[in-house]
């Protein structure tokens, strides 16, 4: 092979490989900017989303909603605790 051969061999891999890097870079490019209506689709669609997988209250079965703490059981309980630590009360105390 001549040296001519070997310049062009090689100009035409390094401009072939040039193609394939911006072809790559062209497919990987954000979207173009959504319109008002596709932003508002977009939303509307991701809000059905989130209330479906949201856990659903159990209805007519007499009973609250399901993974709900009694939380006013739990105040009593750590506010008698302090309180028999304090001394103010209860069977443990120093009255």
């Amino acid at each position: 092979m001549t040296t001519g051969m070997v310049l062009l061999t090689a100009l035409v891999v390094v401009l072939a490989a040039t193609a394939a890097a911006l072809f790559v870079v062209r497919r990987r490019r954000a979207p173009r900017p959504l319109s008002r209506e596709q932003r508002l689709a977009a939303a509307a669609k991701a809000t059905r989303e989130l209330r479906r997988s949201a856990p659903r209250r159990r209805r007519g079965s007499g009973v609250g909603p399901s993974g709900v703490p009694d939380r006013h059981s739990a105040a009593i309980a750590e506010n008698a605790t302090y309180g028999d630590a304090a001394g103010f009360g209860g069977s443990g105390g120093a009255s």
